[in-house]
């Protein structure tokens, strides 16, 4: 059975039955209606917006650093080159160089709400995102990306990272380059392309889909360096500098979390409990250490970490507890004899 559309958009609103999450969940098994789902999710969020910028707030703050002292600054504006220019060079000239001594005149304004715009997500949110340019960007739970708000596309395309995220960047006509900034000193630049990053504290990781990028980074005691992406690469790199690449990657799990299906092979219990603290921000607990050792083959969906909790435990023969953020797993062995 095929979902409607008014089907999926009563799911992103968590006002879909059990029975009708299980039709979503059998349809989306099949990889081919994936595409449509994010479609879908991109078009109820335009339509339901999960954020709402404090309007007032930022602009009382913008007027108060009107009206306050501005200390005295100093200036040095560069030499225009000799050559002949055109009128739209000079006038794309004087823009940039009037937009950015208004921002130092005006001790930039009201500080990083005024020249960044920062989207972030809380722990059971998806979100999708159009930047001015045309790209897309989906951002997993618990993540963040920061967008120049001044001369994104003119002057730069440079963005932020930290979480999970999916690009699809397009290329524009005057060659922009497209530069993820992710964590232990990564840059990914674009080449026009789908693809993901993760970017945490421990780990910096990249996947492309398709097209190609370039990576730079700097290893332990090596200068900086370059690396060209194909698609079906994998690399990740660590905050001790270690890069590994993995060539032609499993890329049929590209990406899960943009469908909340969680794909296992023979993965064990530990590395489970690592995925979903990474993705729904929860503690997870085993009581016994025998249980990190448990393997576990198949694919899960789950809207939320109780969700995914319960059907762990159901598959592995578990108990489960939740309390508050924190999700234990022990043996019914270890719950009779607490009891």
């Amino acid at each position: 059975m095929k979902p409607t559309k008014e089907l999926l958009f009563t799911y992103f609103a968590g006002q879909a039955t059990s029975v009708q999450q299980k039709v979503i969940g059998e349809w989306l098994a099949d990889a081919g209606n994936r595409e449509t789902y994010f479609q879908w999710l991109d078009e109820w969020e335009r339509s339901f917006p999960q954020y709402a910028p404090d309007v007032p707030y930022h602009l009382d703050q913008f007027r108060q650093r009107l009206d306050s002292p501005v200390p005295q600054q100093t200036f040095r504006l560069r030499q225009l080159p000799a050559e002949p220019r055109t009128l739209w060079q000079q006038g794309s000239w004087l823009v940039a160089a009037s937009v950015s001594l208004l921002l130092l005149a005006g001790g930039w304004f009201a500080g990083e709400p005024i020249l960044y715009n920062t989207i972030t997500t809380g722990a059971h949110q998806l979100r999708s995102v159009s930047l001015p340019d045309g790209s897309t960007v989906a951002l997993n739970s618990n993540s963040s990306l920061r967008v120049p708000r001044v001369g994104y596309g003119w002057l730069s395309r440079d963005v932020v990272l930290t979480g999970d995220a999916v690009f699809n960047i397009r290329h524009l006509a005057n060659n922009q380059p497209f530069v993820v900034q992710a964590a232990n000193g990564l840059a990914v630049e674009v080449l026009g392309t789908e693809f993901s990053v993760r970017s945490r504290a421990t780990l910096a990781e990249v996947v492309l889909k398709r097209g190609k990028v370039n990576l730079h980074y700097a290893t332990a005691n090596q200068p900086p360096q370059n690396l060209l992406m194909k698609p079906g690469d994998r690399v990740t790199l660590d905050d001790k500098g270690a890069l590994q690449l993995q060539a032609r990657a499993d890329t049929t799990r590209f990406a899960h979390w943009r469908y909340r299906l969680f794909s296992f092979n023979d993965t064990p219990l530990r590395e489970v409990a690592s995925q979903m603290q990474t993705v729904f921000g929860v503690t997870v607990q085993l009581s016994d250490p025998a249980l990190a050792r448990r393997t576990l083959t198949g694919t899960i969906r789950a809207g939320s970490s109780d969700e995914l909790a319960d059907a762990l435990a159901e598959l592995l023969n578990l108990r489960v507890s939740h309390r508050d953020q924190s999700i234990i797993f022990s043996t019914p062995f270890e719950t009779q004899l607490n009891q």
